[in-house]
Parts: structure tokens; sequence; C-alpha cells
């Protein structure tokens, strides 16, 4: 797929290109430089602008478009045209380079004994084990305590994860890491989170198995791949997670990974998962509840913005179809008039636990479904059916009845 334009009848790039143009000076030894305090202001419009498809999530995207508008500005006016045919020639080239072995290194709420050892997703080998990180891995501590922010690089009695990959770049390897490993935490939180909360911290997020605080790349020899290091912005300390039956987790991960490797809208699956997973590490409850409200879209009305068919859809999934339509609408609407609010209080979490039940069971509903439809759209138009068994049967006789006569 080809970086492009965002369509979006109010975006119009010539007018950022030409302020840029209008900042940019060259000398007299052909090199570029730009004038004023707007530059970085101006380059993150113009980057939003621009839509990269996922299989260039590797790079780093700011610097290929960066590096794209200078190349082009410095032999002449920018124009849409020229700068989206250079970006693509920079991911070509970028794309081209071929991947290198890394493991990422960081730690998990959790403690043996383990679901599993180890596993494979998404090409990445994901290794679980309690001690200290093997004594090859140099530069981990001395790369955390270099930031001062980063309180818990590696908490004390979370377990350590290290997940072996090959990929292109340092950032690629990150990208690639995290989310493999996301996915399995999604399934882990799917069956280790608590339903409600009597009593608690409204300022403590619901997951209860999450990442510490930081993570670092290394080469194979262990030494580390970059300066530059991920850390969790929003971290809180969890208390160390005693997975229940790790027997029966393991074969719960085990039968998600092969149902939506074997589903033709598996990657959407998946990218619902990650919005769940990610949006319950928040502890400001309204933010998390906006994000986890966006895995409900994802599986219901993606690209869409219809909450008419979040809710129908969703309630479509329930014997008492009607009162969870109400409570999916009372979700909805403290979503669109609270969530800006600033009001941190127990209804906030209370509401993500309640939106926390429905993401789960139309998760479920998809893992069980995975193989019997062949898109997304076909799963959705399933539950756009009616709950009237007298209704679907007439469906049923008028459509078997056009299938006898176009025989």
């Amino acid at each position: 797929m080809q970086v492009k334009w965002k369509k979006n009848k109010n975006f119009k790039p010539e007018v950022v290109l030409k302020k840029i143009d209008d900042m940019k000076t060259i000398s007299e030894d052909n090199k570029l430089s730009y004038s004023g305090f707007e530059y970085h202001e101006v380059m993150a419009t113009i980057r939003n602008m621009i839509e990269f498809p996922k299989s260039t999530s590797f790079l780093d995207q700011q610097s290929v478009v960066s590096t794209a508008i200078s190349n082009v500005a410095i032999k002449r006016d920018l124009n849409k045209a020229d700068v989206i045919t250079e970006i693509n020639e920079l991911v070509r080239q970028r794309s081209a380079t071929r991947e290198h072995e890394f493991s990422l290194l960081t730690s998990v709420s959790i403690r043996k004994p383990y679901p599993m050892d180890s596993l494979e997703v998404e090409g990445c080998s994901i290794k679980f084990f309690e001690g200290d990180f093997p004594q090859k891995y140099t530069g981990r501590s001395e790369k955390i305590a270099e930031h001062s922010e980063i309180t818990d690089g590696t908490p004390d009695g979370y377990s350590k994860v290290i997940i072996d990959l090959k990929a292109k770049t340092e950032r690629g390897a990150a990208t690639k890491a995290l989310r493999a490993f996301d996915i399995v935490r999604s399934i882990f939180c799917l069956f280790s989170n608590f339903s409600m909360e009597i009593i608690g911290n409204e300022w403590k997020p619901i997951n209860v198995i999450r990442l510490g605080g930081a993570h670092t790349i290394h080469k194979i020899s262990g030494e580390l791949a970059s300066e530059v290091f991920w850390f969790e912005p929003n971290f809180v300390r969890a208390n160390i997670c005693q997975i229940k039956s790790p027997e029966i987790m393991a074969k719960n991960v085990n039968h998600f990974l092969e149902r939506i490797e074997g589903s033709a809208y598996g990657e959407t699956i998946k990218e619902a998962l990650l919005r769940y997973v990610r949006a319950l590490d928040e502890k400001d409850q309204n933010v998390a509840l906006i994000r986890l409200w966006g895995a409900l879209e994802e599986l219901t009305a993606p690209g869409e913005s219809n909450y008419d068919l979040v809710t129908r859809r969703t309630s479509f999934l329930f014997a008492e179809k009607d009162y969870h339509k109400q409570v999916l609408e009372h979700l909805r609407d403290y979503r669109n008039r609270n969530v800006h609010s600033g009001d941190q209080t127990e209804k906030a979490k209370t509401n993500c636990f309640q939106l926390q039940f429905y993401v789960y069971h139309l998760i479920l509903f998809h893992i069980r479904n995975a193989q019997e439809f062949t898109n997304l759209d076909e799963a959705n138009n399933f539950l756009d059916l009616s709950s009237d068994i007298d209704v679907l049967k007439n469906k049923k006789r008028i459509i078997e009845k056009a299938i006898k006569f176009v025989e």
C-alpha cells in the first residue's frame, strides 16, 4: 500500500505547504533552513494530513515526512504531488533494509505459576521468568536511571519478560513486540479483571495485569540497541496478580489466538483487543471510557461514527435486549456529555466497569464466531437481525422462496 493524503474535505495541505515554503531559506552553499518558531507546529499539522499504511509502523514516520519535505523544498516550491511521491520513495528505500534480531525487555504484574513459560505471537517469541534479567543484557538499569521521571522501570515483584523478534529498526522492534505482548495481555485481562469494584481507588487502572514502567530494546548480543527507550507515561504500580487456573488461562489464550488467526477479519479483532487492554491501563477513568468505547466501535461500526449501530448491535447479544440497550444508551450519553468535564468520580469508574462488560461479551461473540463469517460486515449484518422469532422465520421463508425462484 502507498502512503497517501487523507481523504478529508477540510484538510488543505497546499495551505500548510505554502507556509513551509514561506519559512524556508536556502543559503549560497545550498543549505536549507527554516525561520520562525512555528516549524514543529507546522510539521505536526502536515504529518496529521498524511495516511501511512500499517505495514510502515516500524518507521519514524515524522522523520520520513520532514526529510521528504526538505528534499523537495531545496529543489523547488512544495506541492502535494511531489511531497507524497518523495515520501513513498523514502518509505521504499527504508523498507528495503534487512531485518535484524532484537530483544525487548519489560516486566508484567504476574507471578508464577504462569499460564505458559513461553509462546509465539505474530513472529515474536515471548518468555516469562522470575529473578533478574540475564547478565548479557547490559545498559538497561543505567538507561532507566538517566530519566528521573521513571520511578518504577522494573517494579519489585513483577515477572520479567523477554521478547525476541526480527525487525528492520529499533522503533519497529519495540512497536511489534509491545503489540504482540499486549494482545496476550488483553486475553489475560479479559479473564482476570474484576467485573465491578465496591470499594476502591478511582485513580487505579481497571486492568489487574499491567506492564512495568520501562521497556528497553537490545541487540542479540545483549547490549542496548538504541539510546531511546520506551516507558509508560501513566504508570501506576499494580498489585501482583496470581492468575487463577493457569492451565485454563493457557487454553483460553491458545483458543483465542487460533480463532483469530483463522478469521477473515482477525486483524480487526486484534485491534479491538489492543484498544481494550490499553484503554483500561489508564488511571483517568474518563480517558479510559473514551478509549474503551473505541474498542466497541472497532467491532460494531468501524469508521462510521454511528452510535445507534453500536448500541443496537451490542444489545443484540443479550436476551434482555431492551434493558441492555438502555444501559448502553446511558454509557453513550455519559461519554458524549461528561468525558470533558474533568470530573474524576467513582461514577466514572463504575461506568468503565459497565462498558468493560459489553466489550468482553462482544469480543467473546466474535471469537466464538470468528470463522463463521467471511468478513466483519457479515458479522454485523447478523447483529442487525431482529430478535423476534416470528420475524426471523418469515424472513427465512422469503429467502428460501427467493432461492428457489433464481435456481
